[in-house]
Formats: structure tokens, sequence, C-alpha cells
């Protein structure tokens, strides 16, 4: 029996560390609590982590420098390729969400560099207003990224601040230019999506209907912004529950207004549909619904052929995000008007790199128009190393993909099978796309099989429901698994993610509990280690999370 240990100290990334690893080691479920509230000394000391949380490694150094040579060395910066960052910023910390953190917008100072044929747009500030800016960084995807602010840092000396007048009218953006991994990357995604098709003839798309970003949250911050102006004045439509920052990002940041769906089961797509039939009878109308096929970390597969008819019907652009499902396991293009993927995640799976990428489909009765749109609107800002590093990854994306297949269901049916098969286990329902009610809407966009991919499976993303934060937590606390904020990796991550995400917005806590998402619970994210090493481990913690039940239990006996 092998019981598996994290690897490295606390802060660190698992091994090998570079200063580009995404993945840390923050343990302690009541120490991420605390992080939930407010306490950010626990980071401090944290060295590798998701780089689009906050600055990080030479992000970092940049940052400070900056701040430095504009005469401001006593504030922080945040650093953008593109100026429309400026105006989010700018609403960002003010917005109500904010409450007591919020600041007005005036408390920020915005300059703009050049270095290295770049130009930055940069948001300086007080440290003490730091966690009015936190998410500003990371929601809507576009920070400098670790490598890129690497290579601003060796042309340092050659920056110069550019004068301007108005903050509301910035000088002309520079971006960045694509390098021998940009044009690959577009050809590859395509072939992957062809590969083991359902129905080939429905996947037309060429590589100049793929567009690029620096991180998942880009694209979807990219996509947002575009379909606003092709469908002005629009709702923009969020259904099931998808990844906490598209939420957040929607919520706050959604020109024509904001409506969530969180069910989307028959019985939501009806109230979805009637709600539709309802907004179309007062001329009102939507913009864009995304849904993730499978959800996070929901995993619930929605009925896509449903959701398409009624795009359809009601003019709207359908966006699916199968980041969950990946290129390997799932065809939904035909599904879509707009395929949306973080290449973060499986894609890359060796967590030193983000990016992220949309396919147009061009049997979408909207692809004309978007592709016109898109082709005006998409600015480079995937830096010309991270696409090379993003397409070197990817050589062995299906045997990695067919092991996190074969380990997140093995984890899954585990735990699934302790419900009945160990006495007291605390374990209340586990979700993973092939035990769930919604398991036929997966298998219907299951790929056929091929040589590379044999058996296309249900992914490597579980999670897993207690009885009780309690047992949750000594359950979270004694795993060996890395805690972190990531998925799809070389190694099992897990994360306390409802806990930490939406825990603290106790209106929003309640009201997502209706749908499954629920404190008491674990996200888990298969690796690549030996399967039986992840039982042992996985029966080592349910271990400690009986005897706290087995504890509560006497406790009240006792009463």
């Amino acid at each position: 029996m092998v019981i598996l240990k994290t690897q490295s100290e606390y802060g660190h990334a698992p091994p090998p560390q570079t200063p580009y690893s995404i993945i840390t080691n923050v343990p302690g479920w009541d120490l991420l609590k605390s992080v939930r509230e407010g306490n950010t000394a626990p980071f401090a000391k944290v060295v590798h982590i998701y780089p689009r949380l906050w600055p990080t490694q030479h992000a970092r150094t940049l940052s400070q420098e900056i701040a430095k040579r504009v005469g401001l060395a006593d504030r922080a910066c945040l650093m953008y390729l593109d100026p429309v960052m400026w105006k989010y910023t700018a609403s960002h910390v003010a917005h109500k969400k904010r409450r007591e953190n919020a600041i007005s917008a005036n408390k920020l100072t915005f300059k703009v560099v050049q270095v290295a044929g770049h130009r930055l747009y940069c948001v300086l500030y007080e440290t003490q207003y730091a966690r009015a800016l936190l998410r500003s960084w990371g929601t809507p995807g576009l920070p400098v990224s670790v490598r890129e602010a690497e290579y601003f840092l060796e042309n340092i000396d050659g920056l110069v601040e550019v004068p301007f007048h108005d903050a509301d009218a910035p000088p002309a953006p520079t971006w960045t230019p694509e390098g021998p991994g940009h044009e690959p990357l577009r050809q590859l995604i395509p072939d992957l999506l062809r590969h083991g098709a359902i129905d080939p003839q429905k996947v037309k798309c060429q590589s100049k209907d793929v567009f690029l970003y620096p991180s998942g949250m880009g694209a979807v911050f990219e996509a947002k912004n575009i379909l606003q102006s092709y469908l002005p004045g629009k709702t923009n439509v969020e259904l099931g529950i998808v990844f906490h920052n598209t939420h957040e990002l929607l919520h706050e940041d959604s020109a024509g207004g904001w409506k969530h769906f969180g069910q989307v089961g028959a019985k939501g797509i009806d109230i979805f549909e009637d709600w539709l039939e309802k907004e179309a009878s007062e001329g009102r109308g939507v913009a864009f619904a995304i849904v993730e096929f499978p959800g996070n970390p929901s995993l619930e597969s929605p009925d896509l052929p449903r959701l398409k008819n009624i795009s359809e019907k009601h003019s709207f652009v359908l966006i699916v995000d199968d980041t969950i499902g990946a290129f390997s396991n799932v065809d939904v293009f035909s599904q879509s008007d707009l395929l949306l993927t973080s290449l973060t995640k499986s894609f890359n799976g060796r967590s030193d790199v983000l990016g992220g990428s949309i396919v147009l489909n061009p049997l979408s009765s909207h692809y004309n128009e978007l592709s016109k749109c898109f082709a005006e609107g998409h600015h480079n800002q995937l830096f010309t190393k991270d696409a090379c590093v993003l397409l070197a990854n990817s050589h062995d994306f299906f045997e990695r993909a067919a092991r996190l297949n074969a380990n997140g269901r093995a984890m899954a049916e585990f735990l699934h099978n302790s419900m009945t098969e160990q006495p007291d286990s605390p374990v209340t329902f586990v979700q993973y796309p092939s035990l769930l009610s919604s398991k036929a809407n997966f298998d219907a966009f299951k790929r056929k099989p091929t040589q590379e991919m044999p058996n296309p499976g249900y992914g490597y993303l579980l999670n897993v429901n207690f009885e009780s934060v309690e047992t949750a937590r000594a359950f979270y606390d004694r795993l060996g698994f890395y805690p972190s904020p990531h998925i799809g990796g070389h190694v099992t991550i897990m994360f306390a993610y409802n806990m930490y995400m939406f825990g603290r917005d106790k209106e929003e806590a309640k009201a997502l509990r209706a749908f499954d998402v629920l404190e008491e619970s674990v996200r888990i994210s298969a690796g690549l280690e030996d399967a039986q090493d992840l039982l042992d481990s996985l029966q080592d913690a349910l271990n400690a999370a009986i005897e706290v039940k087995r504890g509560k239990k006497t406790s009240q006996d006792d009463e």
C-alpha cells in the first residue's frame, strides 16, 4: 500500500519546479477558509500558484520594476497588453460586489510604458487597496504571462514611459507578435475536433476559424465583449454551474444584463425556454448563452441538441465550453456556434503555461457575421513562447488523456461504492459524468474510438459531497493530493472549491445549494499517478473522515 504525500514544501509546486509552475501546495481546510474570509497572510510565502490569481515569479518582479521606473515604487502594479483593462478595472474596484473593499477609481493611477516593442497598460495602486483589485487581474484572464514578463525584464533597460492626456483615450496598443507556435496550434485544434468525430461532415472548421488567447478566461472575456457588440443591449445567459470566474465575470460585467439558470435538466431547460418566450413577447432578447459540457464542479451534462434548437429559434449565440470533457472525449462542436476551451488544462497537461481557444462553427447561422466580428476584434495576446510550450506539451495528449480518464473514473467509482460498501462512510454523493442521471447526455457526444484513443472516457474531474463540513474537512486535511486551484495537471489535485469560491457570499451559497453546490465537498482532479496508489490514498483519508463521523455519533448518543 502506498499513501501519497505531497513532494514539495508549503507554497511550492510539485516536481519539476520551474518559475512557470502553476500548481501549489497550500494544505488545510481552515487555512483556506481564513483566506476566503480576507486573511491573505497564509499566501505571503506562496512561491508557485496559478498565475491568473495575481502576479507571480517574473510577473511580480516586473510589476515592482515598472512601479519603480515610473516613480511610484511604493505602489503595486498590474500590467496588460489590452487598454480595455483600464475601463474594466475602474468599474471592478467600485462594484458593489467588492463590499467593504470597494474603492473609487480615482484611487488608481494609470500609466503606459513601452518595453521591447510592447505597450503595457499599467494600473498602479496603494497596497492597502489590494483586496479591491485582487480579482481584476484574474477574472478577465488577460494578465502578462510569466514567460512574457521574463522577456520584458531581459529588456527592461529600454523601458520608456509613453505620455497621454486622457485615460479614456489611451495610446494605441501594440499587442504581441505571433511566433512559430501560433499557426501550428490553430491547425492542430481542428484536427483534434475531427479526430473520432461522430459525424465528420459536421466539423467543417479550419485554422482560420481558431482564435487563441492567453488563458481560458481570456477567451471568455474577449468573446463576451465581441458578442455584446454583435448583439448589443441583449442579455447574457449562464446555463448550469460553470467555472466560478466565468460566473463572476458575467454577473458583474454584462452590459445588457445577466441571467443565470442553475439547473440544466429537462425541467430547468423548460424554465429557461418559458423565460425566453416571455422576453421575446416583451421585445427583449439574448446575446449569448454559455454552458459547460460537463459543468464545473457539478459535472452535469446538459441536453445540447435541445439547447441548440432553442438558440436557433431565439437567434442567440450558443457557447459550449468543453474544457472538462476535453477534445479527447467529447465531440460537441456541432452543437455550438462557438466552442471555447481552456488549453491550460489537459491539453497542456504539464501545469506550466496558460492558454485558451475559441473555434467558430462554419455551419452556424451566425458564422458569417461572427467571422467578421472576430477578425476585426481579435488581437494576439498569447506570448510566442507560451504558444510554443502549449504546442510542444500537446504531443502526448491522447496518451495522457487516457490515463486521466482511467484515474478519474477509478477514484469516482471507489468513492461512490464506499457509500454502500464501507460502514459509516461519510460520502453522500459523487459527482462524475458516468454516475449522474445526465450520463445519457454525455454518452450521446462521446467520440468514436480511434487507434490513438481507443476508449474515450468521462474525464479527470470529480466532486465528492460529504454528510458534514467536519467530515469533509477531515478527509481534505488527511488526503495527500496537492491542495491547489488547478485541474487537468500531471499530478492529482484537490481543492475545497465550493467552500472557497462560493462560501463567503452567504446568499449565493444558499441559492446554489439547490443545484447541489455544497460547501461540504472536495473537488478532485486526477493526475498521472498509479491508480492503486490513488485509491489507497483515498481510503486513508476516508478512514480519517469515518472516525470523525463516528465521534460525532458517539457524542450525540451521549447527549
